[in-house]
């Protein structure tokens, strides 16, 4: 009955892609899997695949290179910040990104939700076949599918459902934490959805090992506390937020700031910098050129490489540019040349593995920001001197030293705080967090700088931070095939 139960989930959740052809031996295959050696662990391989396959969609023959979760996960949450511009109309959805021109059937929204829940059911098969306690091996596996539907779930939260500052019984997303759940079920609250997004990293962090880590490109230990110090951190639990950042920083296990020489490179060869924590590896297979990479938008090299529509924002240039020794400006290329009429300001934090433009494998977690992570816990809990030391590190690292480093003493707790969520900006700009940390904090989004802000070329110069276009709309297709759920305004 589970195996019929699957798959009817399997095409519930596949229903966007109506050339979709389920056959019977597909009913038995996670029974072959499960018998044989390393089948679980290749079952999970194929649930990572999904964090950079193209899945045909929505009737498509092949898919469209553009569709991947890591490409709308990376672009989705940053082009809604003031990090960026666009310098032209787009007809790619991701426009509609920035101008907030949100709509039911947009297609990376839609996409991201289809993918997103595909690869929770993939994590629901194996966590509902796979036997605890058999040996490490399958225990580590098995705790990595709990961390990928935690962090599924929680990327669907952070795009799908208010804050959760905003209040806990406001809906969050469909909890499908079993093959069990109906097809027909209504979004949990925010708050039981958080719980989920817990209680998996939780369970997933006792079940792995450091010992039997696979490497960056799969979830370990080190990485479900990590994502645990994040998460604690959206919840307002300061506490926790700092427990398993201390859990993190204070791991032996190879961990460490890369070097002020080695940053560059960190962000073009991820899979072997000391910083890395956990990374969506992608190969020069992969490689889908201009379509599909995270950095196409932000980056032309001239010779079609690139599209080059996104810049830094000017508000990122003023405070990036305020100290010239860092070395974070060598992340801005300003060819002195124009675009659209505006002043070229590319971002190539995206681009260069293995010397080919706009290939990279993004950090999904990094050290940096587990130390940021405690140091706004610390802002918040009435511990400048913790907070401002972590920031001083991080600000140290990127060759800043004397006046350029901040004294906790001379400041009081709201500078403090400021001064960590503007190193924040600093530190992980085009990474996807400052969209959401401004939301988390209560903090209205400036655009007060030049750019194709609107369908008409307006420049937007505040949008509240409980804007109700600040998340995406609940496909339409979910609506239709699931009548419990409610569309967000």
């Amino acid at each position: 009955m589970k195996q019929l139960y699957t798959l009817l989930i399997l095409f519930s959740v596949t229903i966007f892609s109506c050339d979709l052809e389920v056959q019977p031996t597909d009913l038995s295959t996670i029974d072959i899997l499960l018998n044989e050696p390393g089948g679980i662990a290749t079952a999970t391989n194929g649930t990572y695949a999904l964090f950079k396959d193209v899945l045909p969609f929505r009737g498509q023959a092949f898919g469209n290179d553009n569709n991947d979760y890591t490409r709308h996960l990376y672009q989705m949450s940053e082009f809604a910040s003031d990090n960026v511009m666009y310098t032209q109309f787009s007809s790619d959805p991701l426009y509609l990104v920035f101008t907030r021109e949100h709509f039911a059937d947009m297609e990376n929204s839609s996409y991201f939700w289809f993918i997103a829940y595909r690869m929770i059911l993939g994590t629901n098969l194996i966590i509902e076949n796979a036997m605890e306690g058999v040996d490490a091996e399958t225990d580590q596996i098995i705790g990595e599918n709990y961390f990928l539907r935690g962090l599924t779930s929680f990327d669907l939260l952070r795009f799908f459902a208010k804050s959760y500052g905003e209040g806990t019984n406001n809906l969050g997303i469909v909890n499908r934490n079993t093959l069990d759940v109906p097809n027909i079920t209504p979004r949990s609250t925010v708050g039981e959805s958080y719980d989920q997004v817990i209680s998996d990293l939780l369970k997933a962090e006792s079940l792995m090992s450091d010992e039997e880590s696979r490497g960056v490109e799969f979830a370990s230990k080190v990485a479900a506390q990590a994502l645990l110090s994040r998460v604690y951190l959206y919840m307002g639990d300061e506490a926790m937020a700092i427990t398993y950042a201390d859990k993190v920083i204070n791991n032996s296990v190879g961990i460490s700031l890369a070097s002020n020489g080695a940053y560059l490179d960190n962000f073009a060869n991820t899979q072997n910098s000391s910083e890395s924590i956990f990374v969506i590896n992608f190969t020069q297979i992969d490689h889908r050129g201009k379509n599909g990479s995270i950095g196409s938008m932000y980056y032309d090299d001239g010779n079609n490489n690139g599209w080059g529509e996104v810049f830094a924002s000017q508000s990122y240039l003023n405070l990036v540019r305020s100290n010239p020794d860092d070395i974070r400006n060598e992340l801005i290329i300003s060819t002195g040349g124009t675009k659209n009429g505006y002043d070229i300001h590319y971002i190539n934090k995206f681009s260069g593995q293995g010397g080919i433009v706009n290939l990279a494998s993004p950090q999904y977690l990094r050290l940096s920001e587990t130390y940021l992570n405690r140091a706004e816990a610390y802002a918040k809990t009435g511990n400048p001197n913790g907070a401002i030391d972590d920031v001083n590190l991080i600000r140290e690292r990127a060759g800043l030293s004397g006046g350029q480093l901040y004294d906790a003493g001379s400041m009081s707790a709201g500078d403090v705080l400021n001064a960590v969520l503007e190193e924040r900006r600093l530190e992980l700009a085009f990474e996807g967090h400052r969209s959401f940390d401004l939301r988390r904090n209560q903090r209205n989004l400036e655009r007060n700088y030049e750019g194709i802000h609107t369908e008409n070329g307006d420049t937007r110069l505040s949008i509240p931070w409980n804007d109700d276009r600040n998340i995406f709309l609940i496909p339409s297709i979910e609506i239709v095939t699931n009548p419990e759920v409610v569309q967000n305004q």
